[in-house]
């Protein structure tokens, strides 16, 4: 009786009670994930491995055993050179946690593509045979979403009315499927942790869950116009499953827990956001005009969303962020370096650096001899098997203005000799340049120093150029810097989405690295520290009046060295630090998470784009030929503005004909991140010991 008579004035009110109480199901289940989140087991403690000086080597560790080779806490003996001469200290922590050499991880990505391809094939081929039982479970879902009123449903997966849209979910399917087989959610050995495995399944049937939920939805609705919000909206709800997805297939360090030392900023919540909804309304509307001034309704409206859409939205938080970055640095003026300059130790990491390490301790000596204040270089050599060791003693000997030493450690990374240099640095300021980088003797790096002046800067990156010109790979490192150094990252530093200061050449107090205790034994340590820094709470800033010139890798191999570790350093750092996320202050390193997830999931959204456009080709032939061209050329030139700008303020006129191959530097970085992802199995968890 009782409900029947619900029954009866749910349907006079038209209200779906099927879809009230699958809207309160999904919320609960996000917010338990969001709650599982925040309260998933964490560590007060970083992975570092700190490196002290033991005046006393025969003394016991505080608070533990004795020192002996045996255990963790080992004392070893390293050589210290300087002009004074050559002396033996003795280190607690040097050499502990070596970096093993990155193997390819060619049969990963083999099984990857092939599987994809595999796949993606089987299931256009038989497109209808496999989606007439999804049809049917999207009329069960609508029927479940509207009662006690009737579905409306008008059409289906596998309406012939239709142009590819639907081909979008069985790609998304595909691509789960094969990182599922290649990132070992089926099969590997070592296999990941059965919970592991478990969630990652749950992400595939949780994913089917929604799509079949918007398309009971959305199928209730004739037109075009709602075909193509379809596609945008499951396009992008795909994009941020396979993200998660893949996520949950790498091993990742264990969350980090960090408490804040500053206030919190809620206004910056308000910039980023507010800027984030302004810029996707601007975005839009640009785009609907565009479509509009072009008659409409063109077949390729939802794919020029999916491709532009994200781009144009980008480029406008950017623009809006900006300025507002700059009036930041007006509102807090710097004091001049002449009233504010205090003491400074470069850390120079080395590891078989011989061709270069002269010429860098060189032109570090000539721009401390442009700073009024005291200057230290150390260079830590890090198990060097050449000359580095012999040259850098003989560069240290012949310093003009800066003080300088070599310390020779065991070899076990770069962070390790960050670590090691650290240990033995008296500056307030500590300035990280690499071994192979020179800081310009016109620029110097004097001018990062009095951001410190401001004691909630934490950290500072002076500007990057390369330092070659001939070579595919330092024309498009030079689009990158244009692109994402001088255009975006003042930008998110403003709105405080900012992830990593580049560590090349970048600027910390010496008192907050050694609290922290210093750099990780990981790819992509400056990432991690960078995020650490500003989980504390601190700002981080650009200083395009200090620059210093680096070297770009030569040829293909040797840039996917570099890129998949900096690949690899991202998703480290990012798995370390999401806490921040879900934190009391999110403000404080978690804006930068979100932003990274969201470009994230763009990139797997692109990907599937441009095969979506493929898909039309094949389906439409020449007819869709001109309109694809038009869709890339225009994704072409809305990059172009801002990169020719920015060519011209770094004075790289050469580079201006080079901007229609920056697609081709994105295209490469993402087959660096498949191999990377290869590269994070369970056998990565001896990384982070």
């Amino acid at each position: 009786m009782f409900w029947g008579v619900l029954e009866d004035l749910l349907r006079a009110w038209g209200i779906p009670l099927g879809g009230v109480l699958v809207g309160v199901a999904l919320g609960a289940g996000l917010f338990a994930t969001l709650e599982w989140l925040r309260h998933r087991p964490a560590r007060p403690v970083v992975g570092t491995v700190r490196i002290q000086v033991v005046p006393d080597p025969s003394a016991p560790v505080p608070g533990g055993p004795a020192a002996s080779p045996a255990h963790p806490t080992m004392v070893r003996p390293v050589t210290v050179a300087s002009a004074e001469g050559t002396r033996t200290i003795f280190l607690r922590g040097a050499g502990l946690s070596p970096n093993a050499p990155l193997p390819r991880a060619r049969r990963f990505v083999a099984v990857l593509a092939g599987t994809f391809s595999f796949l993606a094939a089987v299931e256009l081929a038989f497109f209808s045979q496999l989606f007439l039982p999804y049809d049917h479970l999207v009329a069960y879902a609508g029927a479940a979403l509207f009662w006690p009123n009737p579905w409306p449903g008008v059409y289906a997966v596998t309406s012939v009315s239709q142009v590819v849209p639907d081909y979008i979910f069985p790609m998304y399917l595909a691509a789960m499927a094969a990182f599922a087989i290649a990132g070992g959610i089926v099969y590997r050995r070592p296999a990941l942790p059965t919970p592991r495995r478990a969630w990652a399944l749950a992400l595939i049937v949780l994913y089917v869950g929604v799509e079949v939920v918007l398309d009971a939805i959305f199928f209730t609705v004739p037109g075009q116009g709602v075909r193509d919000l379809a596609i945008v909206v499951r396009t992008m709800t795909g994009g941020v499953f396979l993200s998660g997805f893949v996520l949950s297939t790498l091993i990742l360090p264990t969350p980090l827990t960090v408490r804040a030392r500053f206030r919190r900023d809620s206004a910056s919540l308000v910039q980023f956001f507010g800027t984030g909804v302004v810029a996707i309304a601007l975005a839009a509307t640009a785009l609907r005009g565009v479509d509009l001034a072009l008659g409409g309704g063109s077949l390729l409206l939802p794919f020029t969303l999916l491709l532009l859409l994200p781009l144009l939205t980008l480029e406008t938080f950017i623009a809006l962020n900006r300025p507002l970055y700059f009036r930041q640095l007006r509102r807090r003026p710097l004091p001049p370096v002449s009233a504010y300059h205090p003491s400074v130790s470069i850390l120079m990491p080395a590891y078989n650096e011989e061709r270069w390490i002269a010429e860098a301790l060189r032109h570090a000596d000539a721009a401390a001899a442009r700073y009024p204040g005291r200057v230290e270089i150390i260079v830590g050599n890090d198990g060097s098997t050449d000359r580095t060791s012999e040259l850098a003693r003989g560069a240290i000997a012949g310093l003009t203005k800066a003080r300088g030493m070599v310390v020779d450690l065991p070899h076990a990374g770069k962070s390790n000799g960050l670590n090691g240099a650290l240990a033995l640095a008296t500056g307030e300021i500590v300035i990280r340049l690499d071994a192979d980088t020179f800081v310009s003797d016109e620029l110097g790096f004097a001018a990062i120093i009095p951001h410190f002046a401001d004691p909630e800067v934490g950290g500072v990156q002076g500007s990057i150029h390369p330092r070659q010109r001939d070579g595919w790979t330092r024309k498009l490192r030079a689009l990158e810097i244009a692109w994402g150094h001088y255009f975006q990252r003042p930008a998110v530093m403003g709105a405080r989405s900012g992830e990593v200061i580049d560590g090349l050449f970048s600027a910390f107090r010496r008192k907050d690295l050694v609290s922290l205790g210093g750099w990780v034994p990981w790819n992509g340590e400056d990432t991690e520290l960078s995020m650490r820094i500003q989980r504390l709470g601190y700002r981080v800033r650009m200083e395009f009046g200090a620059r210093a010139y680096e070297d770009v890798p030569e040829d293909y191999n040797a840039l996917r060295r570099q890129r998949v570790r900096w690949a690899r350093g991202m998703l480290m750092a990012n798995g370390q630090h999401y806490p921040s996320l879900v934190s009391p202050a999110p403000e404080f390193a978690g804006l930068g998470v979100l932003l990274w997830f969201l470009t994230f999931a763009r990139s797997g959204v692109r990907s599937l784009v441009y095969v979506f456009l493929v898909l039309l080709l094949l389906l439409l032939g020449v007819h869709a030929l001109v309109d694809v061209a038009y869709l890339l050329l225009l994704a072409l030139a809305l990059r172009a503005v801002p990169l020719a700008y920015f060519l011209a303020k770094m004075e790289r006129w050469d580079m201006l004909v080079w901007i229609p191959f920056f697609p081709i530097a994105s295209v490469i970085k993402q087959s660096f991140r498949f191999e990377a992802f290869g590269l994070m199995g369970p056998e990565a968890k001896r990384e982070y010991a």
